[in-house]
């Protein structure tokens, strides 16, 4: 009887640490997409900043030339 307890044990602890790597797991991949998200995100941000900055730049220098 004790051998079957301590087997079911065992089987009790697996489980819960197949479960727990799991949602590791699952939290990791969370906070890739989110990562790679706020990437490109800010990549497309700078990207339109940097070509305001061009319209402005070019609108002024053809008021200043005229």
């Amino acid at each position: 009887m004790y051998w079957k307890w301590q087997e079911v044990s065992r089987m009790r602890r697996a489980q819960a640490a197949i479960e727990y790597l799991m949602m590791m797991a699952m939290a990791l991949a969370v906070v890739l997409f989110t990562i790679r998200t706020l990437q490109r995100t800010a990549s497309n941000a700078s990207n339109q900043v940097t070509r305001t900055s061009e319209e402005i730049i070019k609108t002024m220098s053809e008021r200043i030339d005229n």
